[in-house]
C-alpha cells in the first residue's frame, strides 16, 4: 500500500496541536514497524518504547538457524542498542506496564508513569504450554526469543520431543536433527502443518522430514511428562517416548491481559479487537501485531495472524493513524515458505480446511520440478501450496491480492496481444493454464 502524503498528515498535526508525545508498548515487528514508520513522518514527535526485554530487536524467523548453529547468536539482531537513539527513540528497556489509564492517558509501569497522546499496543504473545504433570520440570522449553535458543543449547539435548508441528515445530525439529539430537514430532491433528497445508502436501513433507530421521506422530495429545527433576520420558494418550527436552510448539496466546484490564474490547477469538485503521476501542490507543484480531483479506473472516509480514504492516497503519493519518488495513494474507532439507515449500492464501469446502475447486500439477495446488472458490483464487517450486509464486500472490477473477485471467491467458502487455503472467502460466481448461 503506498504511504499517504506525510506533509498533509502532518500539517493536520501542526494545525490541531494534537500530537506531541507517542508511547508504543513493545519491542517486536510491529512495536518497531510503527516507530519507525512515526519517526519518517515528523522527527519532532516524541516517541517512547516500553520494553519488557533488555534487547533490541530481533527477527523470530532467525531463531531456528541460530539454534542449528548456522547463524551466530549475533545474527537474529535486526537492531543495535544505539540505533534507537539514532532515530530519537526514548527507549525504557526492562520495564513492564501495569496499567493503561485511558481517562489520564498515562501508563504506569513498577518504576514511574508516562503520559501519551497516543498510545500502541504490540505487546505480541506467549507460548501456550499446558497445566500437565511435569510440564514445569527443567528440560521443557519454548521458542519466543533469543535466550529460549541459549537455554536448549546450554541444556545440551540429545532426544526431543516436540509437541506441536507448525511451522516453528518443524522448523525446530530440522534444527536439532542438524544438532544430531534424535527427534520425535507429536502433532494433535491428522496431519502436520494443518492449519498451513493440505493433506497431499503435507503428507510429502513429512516423508521428507521421516527420510531424514525425524519421527512424527499424528493424531495423538500428550498427556504427561515424567522425571526426576528433569524430564526424563513424556507418555501421549498412545505411547511413552524417552526423552530429555521437551519443546512446546504447539500454539500460542495473545498478550491481551493488560489492554482487557484497561477495557479494551478483546475480539471473538481472543486478541485485541481492531478495526481496519487498527484502533482500539478507547480514542487515541492503536494495536498492532501478534496480540491483535484481525480479518483475513481473501476471506473476510476474524483471524489472528503471527506472521512477521503482518505485524510490520499493522505497525506501520498503527504507526501512521496515531499521527492522524487514515491508512486502512487490507487485511492478513497467509505467506508460509520453509525450506524443508532443500526443497521449498510454500503456502500462500487459505487452505482447505479454512475454507470449510465450500463450493471449491482444486487444481493440481505436478512436473519434474515439484507438486503444486491451487484452491478456487468463486471465480478467484483462494490458496495455492507447492513443494519444490519457486517460480510463478509472484504472480499467483499478485493475482489473490488483486482477486482478480479467472474469466479475466482466461481471457488475458488466450490473447496475445493482451500476454504482451502482461508478461508479469508467464512464469505462472503452467499452473493458469490448467486453470482455463
Amino acid at each position: 500500500m503506498p504511504k499517504p502524503n506525510a506533509d498533509s498528515c502532518h500539517d493536520s498535526l501542526v494545525r490541531e496541536h494534537a500530537i506531541k508525545t507517542i508511547v508504543i508498548i513493545g519491542n517486536g515487528a510491529a512495536a518497531n514497524s510503527a516507530a519507525e514508520t512515526i519517526r519518517s513522518y515528523d522527527p519532532r514527535i516524541q516517541v517512547i518504547m516500553v520494553a519488557r526485554e533488555n534487547v533490541p530487536e530481533f527477527s523470530a524467523c532467525a531463531l531456528p538457524d541460530y539454534l542449528a548453529g548456522w547463524v551466530s547468536r549475533s545474527q537474529p539482531f535486526i537492531k543495535k542498542p544505539d540505533d534507537y537513539a539514532n532515530m530519537g527513540i526514548e527507549m525504557h528497556w526492562g520495564q513492564s506496564v501495569q496499567r493503561i489509564d485511558p481517562h489520564t492517558k498515562t501508563v504506569a509501569t513498577e518504576s514511574e508513569t508516562i503520559n501519551y497522546d497516543s498510545l500502541i499496543i504490540a505487546t505480541g504473545s506467549r507460548a501456550a504450554v499446558p497445566a500437565l504433570n511435569g510440564s514445569g520440570l527443567r528440560g521443557n522449553f519454548v521458542i519466543k526469543d533469543v535466550a529460549d535458543i541459549d537455554a536448549i543449547i546450554a541444556h545440551r539435548p540429545k532426544h526431543v520431543l516436540i509437541v506441536g508441528s507448525g511451522n516453528i515445530g518443524i522448523e525446530v525439529a530440522q534444527a536439532l536433527q542438524e544438532r544430531e539430537c534424535k527427534v520425535t514430532v507429536i502433532e494433535q491433528r491428522e496431519r502436520i502443518l494443518p492449519r498451513i497445508f493440505d493433506g497431499e502436501p503435507a503428507g510429502r513433507i513429512a516423508e521428507i522430514l521421516t527420510s531424514h530421521g525425524i519421527s512424527i506422530y499424528t493424531g495423538e495429545s500428550v498427556v504427561a511428562i515424567e522425571g526426576y527433576q528433569r524430564v526424563e520420558r513424556a507418555f501421549t494418550d498412545k505411547r511413552a517416548i524417552l526423552c530429555d527436552t521437551v519443546v512446546w510448539a504447539a500454539g500460542v496466546r495473545q498478550n491481551t491481559e493488560l489492554a482487557e484490564s484497561a477495557g479494551i474490547e478483546l475480539g471473538k477469538l481472543g486478541g485485541i479487537s481492531v478495526d481496519t485503521g487498527m484502533r482500539t476501542n478507547i480514542a487515541s490507543i492503536f494495536a498492532c501485531g501478534d496480540c491483535v484480531e484481525s480479518h483475513d483479506m481473501l476471506t473476510g473472516k476474524a483471524t489472528l495472524s503471527l506472521l512477521w509480514t503482518t505485524a510490520k504492516d499493522q505497525g506501520r497503519i498503527a504507526g501512521a493513524n496515531s499521527l492522524g493519518c487514515k491508512l486502512v488495513y487490507p487485511g492478513a494474507l497467509n505467506l508460509v515458505v520453509e525450506d524443508i532439507y532443500g526443497q521449498c515449500a510454500v503456502s500462500m492464501g487459505v487452505n482447505e480446511g479454512g475454507l470449510c469446502n465450500q463450493d471449491l475447486e482444486i487444481f493440481e500439477g505436478e512436473s519434474e520440478k515439484g507438486y503444486w495446488r491451487l484452491l478456487v472458490r468463486e471465480d478467484r483464487i483462494m490458496g495455492f501450496q507447492s513443494l519444490g517450486i519457486t517460480t510463478g509464486l509472484g504472480a499467483i500472490m499478485a493475482l489473490m491480492k488483486n482477486r482478480m477473477p479467472l474469466r479475466t485471467v482466461a481471457k488475458i491467458l488466450s490473447d496475445q496481444g493482451m500476454m504482451r502487455r502482461a508478461d508479469w503472467y508467464l512464469p505462472a502460466r503452467p499452473f493458469l493454464d490448467r486453470l482455463k481448461k
